[in-house]
């Protein structure tokens, strides 16, 4: 059978490229859409942030913590300004949330209700809980918070951020 030059390279990339494409389609494990450095935070945990940030701050008229991105915000500052057994602590009160979640309501946080969500976030507050996972809600619930207040829909439209204090006005004395 002969075989010309074209048809050798063009078999040669798709083998090449299925090669390459291989190692994808056999790891199961989901990453992070953003990757951290210092945090290694999966794509359900990133999740479920996502949705205890929309449950602390909630949409209504207008946009809540989730459209703001308040949860990557808390990742960020976490992965870059926590020491390292902080972010092991952060990381083990997150995970510890996570298995509560679905050891009482037998679903994941994303599913509850309101109510339960409401709920589960009162209770993660409290250190009978477990110190670990009230410290990942309360250093969470702070960032989260922070991000909000701090974001430019808040600094516009909310509580307008003037740069400079006003107009001189010189016959007012300061």
């Amino acid at each position: 059978m002969p075989i010309n030059r074209r048809t050798a390279i063009r078999q040669l990339f798709i083998i090449s490229a299925g090669a390459a494409i291989l190692p994808a389609c056999v790891n199961n494990t989901k990453t992070s859409a953003q990757t951290f450095s210092n945090l290694p935070v999966t794509a359900d945990e990133q999740a479920l942030l996502e949705e205890m940030a929309s449950s602390i701050i909630p949409t209504t008229d207008t946009p809540g913590a989730k459209e703001v991105g308040a949860h990557l915000f808390a990742l960020r500052m976490v992965n870059d300004c926590y020491k390292q057994q902080d972010r092991e602590k952060f990381l083990s009160g997150l995970r510890g949330f996570a298995g509560q979640v679905k050891q009482e309501q037998g679903k994941p946080f994303a599913e509850c209700t309101a109510a339960e969500k409401e709920a589960l976030l009162r209770k993660a507050g409290d250190k009978k809980n477990g110190e670990e996972t009230a410290y990942f809600f309360s250093t969470f619930k702070r960032l989260t918070i922070q991000a909000y207040t701090s974001s430019e829909y808040y600094l516009t439209k909310v509580d307008v951020y003037k740069l400079v204090p006003g107009k001189f006005i010189s016959s007012v004395k300061v």
